[in-house]
């Protein structure tokens, strides 16, 4: 779990770049902002954030002012510059700074999240020197153990091959000499790798840690133990995402349509609604999903949400005097100039002309 500083005086500045942030992915769990300087510090000092997102020019203490500060007292904490003003001055106080990424104003969303990425991997280098770890340097005998190994379990992991899985790890383990399996270096690199490929099978299956039954707190890694027991710990892991997809995969070839039916009718109002979350709500493939309602309903999910939204709303204007945005945001429309353009196309009128006849 991560938390990121995002410090920037424009609020649409800050609204784009959390929009652009793949939170999932680098897990990132909360969001600090600040809008100069001064208030980053005050936010570093409760906070602790794992990563810092910083514009350059802003009111009161300024982004050189910050970098000044954070290479001082914060070295440890990777920082990721925004600037839209090119001065040297800036670029050179970022690079002196040591700063992970210098990225030009507008924002692209696939150079922020490699920023990140790269600031992720900053993070665990300084854990792993934190707790006597230094950065493990694999070897080339070694390498060419673990290469065809993490391979194989990334493999394993993705088509969920319980037997594949047990026997890799046999494999690798009957290579190791003695020696290797005390090794702790070794030990909590492959505890490292394992939770990269971890998160990967848990995205290529649309989970989540808590969905078979796990957190990210208890994978931390655990001082004085053997190679042996690091490998059983993910063997069992691999196997309890294995049994849950089993289970969801089971649960979508009994999905009942009247309840998702009901769920929507339920639901209508709610702007959170989509076909998406529905999918995710009763663990279910969004393609499998569009498919099989269609095919007894004769629409689709998003064209029931519509219409739903849409009867509702002109019963509203047909029976009571309140305003438009009012009827929208009631029916799950935050924006009334999108309200305005369902309603026009699903009635051919305006909400306008609906009261007044």
């Amino acid at each position: 779990m991560n938390t990121i500083l995002l410090v920037d005086d424009e609020s649409w500045t800050r609204e784009t770049v959390k929009a652009l942030i793949d939170f999932e992915s680098l897990d990132i769990t909360h969001l600090i902002e600040a809008t100069n300087g001064e208030e980053a510090l005050e936010s570093i000092k409760r906070k602790r954030p794992d990563f810092i997102i910083t514009d350059m020019k802003m009111p009161g203490i300024d982004g050189i002012g910050l970098l000044e500060v954070l290479e001082k007292d914060f070295s440890h904490i990777p920082v990721i510059v925004l600037s839209g003003y090119q001065d040297f001055v800036y670029t050179r106080q970022a690079i002196k700074s040591r700063v992970i990424e210098y990225l030009p104003k507008p924002v692209d969303g696939t150079e922020l999240n490699k920023a990140l990425e790269k600031a992720l991997y900053e993070k665990r280098k300084w854990k792993q020197q934190q707790i006597g770890f230094p950065l493990f340097t694999v070897n080339p005998e070694l390498e060419e153990l673990i290469q065809p190994f993490h391979h194989t379990l990334a493999f394993s992991l993705k088509e969920l091959n319980a037997s594949e899985l047990s026997k890799s790890i046999e494999r690798f383990l009957s290579k190791l000499n003695d020696s290797q399996k005390k090794d702790e270096l070794l030990i909590f690199h492959l505890h490292q790798e394992f939770l990269f490929l971890l998160k990967e099978a848990l995205k290529e299956h649309d989970l989540r840690m808590e969905d078979i039954g796990l957190d990210w707190e208890q994978l931390s890694h655990h001082a004085n133990i053997t190679v042996e027991d690091e490998l059983t710990n993910q063997l069992n892991i691999g196997k309890q995402i294995m049994i849950k997809f089993d289970e969801i995969r089971k649960q979508k070839n009994k999905i009942n349509l009247e309840d998702i039916k009901d769920y929507i009718d339920n639901h209508s109002a709610s702007p959170n609604l989509s076909l998406e979350m529905i999918a995710k709500t009763f663990f279910v493939s969004k393609e499998y999903l569009t498919t099989a309602f269609k095919k007894r309903y004769g629409c689709n999910v998003t064209e029931y949400i519509i219409t739903k939204r849409m009867e509702k709303a002109k019963e509203l204007i047909m029976t009571t005097s309140l305003q438009y945005k009012t009827i929208a945001e009631m029916v799950g429309y935050e924006d009334v100039s999108y309200f305005y353009r369902v309603f026009k196309k699903y009635f051919g009128t305006s909400p306008g002309t609906i009261r007044k006849t």
